[in-house]
């Protein structure tokens, strides 16, 4: 016999990249980006190089091939306790930023 296991939790089709966020955050894949990039030049900035390379890897392994379809993306992320990902355009800031 066959038994069924009942989950209250949410299911969504973005739940294979729930799980690969969180082998990026048990690695410390923020604090390695931090350790080699270094910190933003700005203080006060809400997202860390590590957030934003993150945001933009998580975007490519969802099938996503332009910068602002990460805006899409970003309300299926946020349903994932504990994820704050930065949007398009602070990414694109980001990366400028790491381009000079």
């Amino acid at each position: 016999m066959t038994k069924v296991a009942i989950k209250n939790e949410n299911i969504t089709s973005f739940g294979g990249i729930y799980h690969i966020m969180d082998v990026f955050s048990k690695l410390g894949f923020e604090k390695l980006t931090e350790s080699v990039l270094g910190r933003r030049r700005c203080r006060g900035k809400a997202f860390c190089h590590g957030r934003i390379l993150g945001s933009l890897f998580f975007s490519y392994l969802c099938c996503e091939d332009c910068l602002e379809e990460i805006n899409a993306l970003t309300g299926q992320f946020r349903q994932r306790p504990g994820a704050l990902l930065p949007g398009a355009d602070t990414v694109g800031r980001g990366l400028k930023e790491l381009a000079e």
